[in-house]
């Protein structure tokens, strides 16, 4: 699963093809403000904000170098760098040894390897869930 040398996420997370790249942002890439996106979006870089995947099949791949301040909203992820913030995969979530997360993770699938570093709760969610998490956190932001 995650000992191949590739970063390209594996083709069986969904039916999108991993040379389907449709977003990368390198290694020396600082971006500030949330990013709404569909596809696949591989991060090398950090973003300082949240990033939200608008379609079930979306991938976001997060490799040894990338980092995320900010709630993450995606169908599918594979981590395998640094999240501060909740994550909420309505998917499948593959957490690589290197992953180091810093926040709830809220999941459907999940996957992690020996090694992966995740500092919050673990909350299985179903179909409901989403809307769920939605209701708590606007009682938490008044």
């Amino acid at each position: 699963m995650f000992n191949n040398k590739n970063e390209t996420p594996p083709s069986n997370i969904t039916a999108k093809s991993p040379s389907q790249l449709d977003t990368l942002l390198g290694k020396n890439t600082q971006l500030k403000g949330d990013i709404k996106f569909n596809g696949v979006l591989h991060l090398d870089g950090t973003i300082n904000g949240s990033l939200l995947g608008s379609q079930p099949d979306d991938i976001l791949t997060i490799s040894e170098t990338g980092m995320v301040e900010g709630k993450i909203d995606v169908a599918n992820i594979i981590i395998n760098g640094t999240v501060k913030g909740d994550i909420t995969a309505s998917g499948k979530i593959e957490v690589a040894s290197k992953a180091n997360i810093e926040g709830n993770v809220y999941y459907h699938n999940i996957e992690m390897e020996a090694g992966s570093k995740i500092n919050g709760q673990l909350i299985y969610q179903d179909a409901d869930k989403p809307k769920k998490i939605a209701k708590i956190e606007s009682k938490k932001s008044k």
